[in-house]
């Protein structure tokens, strides 16, 4: 079945069902309903200040403009929002007013402006979410800023660390990715409007004041650049999935300790499920939800690179699939991320079964025995470290002394090592509380030290909310700036009414 649409008529006639069902964006075009309604009411007041319509045709439009539903039901054969919103003008106040409302416009600066306008509101939603996970994380590094716990390397156990001085790895890690988030806002936050399908207009129109309109900082200056580039939209599904992928090592290693052979921690129940067949089950089943997400947001990246890898200048109709990985990935990521911050807030961390994991394996400060005989006994660290792989090597085949130093005679240590150390020595260096507190060197695991940068990172935070706010701020002045402009459009249009009125009354009554 073939039907005619406002686009089809004068060029193509007839259009095939099939081939507007194929190529129509309605499904995923609802989100930029609000963000299309305000660039044609900022595209409209512009053309008319420029005097490039009339003041009262204009008015006509915002008023129609401001009589779209919110949840305006899309007719799919207009293949995208902005048609539906072309066409909803026009069937209030005609084509010969409403036909104007794309003049010197195309749905290619246009989609671009809305995709941006709209991913301005997604990056902040994200931003936020990861500032409330930062503030999960850090209260509980502070909690647990001297929690003795076992670090890591190739899944082995390496050396002592505190479970703060773990987390707050996490921290900085995503702190990296706000500020990526940031800067990606700032690349987002410029305007296409005005490059029109790809050579701009011959009419007299002010780019810079629809930008202001709509909020943006700048515009998006050569017009073949606005309409066909993606790079914001690739570069911001690429912080979600840079976000989504360091997190996902924190999923991970949630996964990990909440089981009974680490016993690390415990998730909260109602983040956590049983089986349908074994009722001893806790699973935590958010953060393996977490990973599986992970991977299908680094597919949208890799998606929404190749859709743009091959694609000469300008706008095709490829770039409109690229929407749907972005707002697959924004989604995803906003959603997790949130989530993610609440079970961190809500996590129990078992003290006491971090720190028997450290009393019960004395080879965790096998660096530091080394450390000590380069330190006391003048040797080569690389002569060090054979000497006390050779004695690890021995208590390993102990049994009974198996992971520790001190269950060893001390004749034996001292003949392994070459060196004599007293058992009160030896107990020093296995001392996970003397080892850490010797620790100085700005980001070490050292408590004290944990306890300042969970201090620093609290400003970080205070710093981060300011900027999400000044965002905020932007957008929402910009949206008052274009409701106050349309008004006074509104209200010059009535005055004009009504003056031309009282000109003719007046000349009735001279006649």
């Amino acid at each position: 079945m073939k039907k005619q649409n406002i686009l089809h008529k004068g060029r193509l006639g007839l259009y095939s069902k099939d081939a507007s069902e194929y190529t129509s964006s309605i499904d995923i075009d609802s989100r930029l309903l609000d963000s299309v309604i305000k660039i044609n009411c900022a595209h409209v007041l512009m053309l008319a200040e420029q005097k490039i319509v009339d003041k009262r045709v204009a008015g006509e439009i915002l008023e129609a403009l401001s009589k779209i539903p919110p949840n305006l039901e899309m007719i799919d054969d207009l293949e995208d929002v902005h048609m539906n919103v072309e066409n909803f003008v026009i069937s209030l106040i005609g084509i010969e007013n409403g036909g104007m409302v794309n003049l010197a416009k195309s749905r290619n600066d246009q989609v671009a402006t809305a995709l941006r306008m709209t991913l301005r509101d997604q990056l902040v939603a994200i931003g936020t979410a990861i500032v409330s996970l930062e503030k999960s994380l850090l209260d509980q590094a502070t909690k647990h800023a001297g929690t003795i716990f076992p670090g890591y390397t190739h899944l082995q156990r390496g050396q002592p660390v505190t479970l703060g001085h773990q987390l707050l790895a996490h921290f900085d890690s995503l702190d990296r990715n706000f500020a990526r988030l940031v800067d990606c806002y700032l690349r987002v936050d410029l305007s296409p409007m005005g490059a029109g399908a790809l050579a701009s207009t011959g009419f007299n129109i002010s780019r810079e004041r629809t930008a202001e309109l709509l909020g943006f900082e700048s515009i998006l200056e050569n017009s073949l650049d606005a309409v066909s580039s993606r790079d914001f939209a690739t570069e911001a599904i690429y912080v979600c999935a840079e976000t989504m992928t360091g997190l996902s090592r924190l999923a991970e290693e949630l996964i990990l300790w909440s089981t009974k052979e680490f016993s690390f921690a415990e998730m909260p129940d109602e983040f956590s499920s049983t089986s349908s067949m074994m009722p001893q089950k806790k699973n935590a089943i958010v953060p393996e939800i977490f990973r599986a997400r992970t991977s299908q947001v680094i597919g949208d990246i890799v998606a929404a690179m190749g859709i743009v890898k091959s694609l000469p200048l300008s706008y095709h109709l490829d770039l409109q699939e690229l929407t749907r990985n972005l707002w697959s990935a924004t989604d995803k990521t906003s959603f997790s991320v949130s989530i993610l911050a609440t079970v961190i807030r809500e996590t129990r961390f078992n003290s006491i079964t971090t720190g028997a994991a450290i009393s019960s394996d004395e080879f965790l400060f096998a660096t530091e025995l080394a450390d000590h005989l380069v330190e006391k006994f003048k040797l080569s660290f690389r002569d060090a470290h054979s000497r006390v792989a050779a004695l690890v090597k021995y208590s390993s085949e102990k049994g009974k002394a198996e992971f520790q130093f001190t269950s060893l005679e001390p004749r034996i240590v001292s003949k392994i090592l070459g060196v004599s150390l007293s058992p009160e020595e030896l107990k020093s260096i296995v001392d996970p509380a003397l080892v850490l507190a010797r620790r100085k060197a700005v980001g070490s695991p050292n408590p004290k030290l944990v306890l300042d940068a969970c201090r620093a990172r609290a400003k970080l935070i205070t710093k981060h909310e300011g900027t999400l706010d000044s965002f905020k701020r932007s957008i929402q002045k910009s949206s008052e700036l274009l409701n106050s402009a349309s008004k006074k459009m509104l209200l010059a249009t009535d005055d004009d009414d009504a003056n031309v009125k009282r000109k003719k009354v007046g000349q009735e009554v001279k006649e």
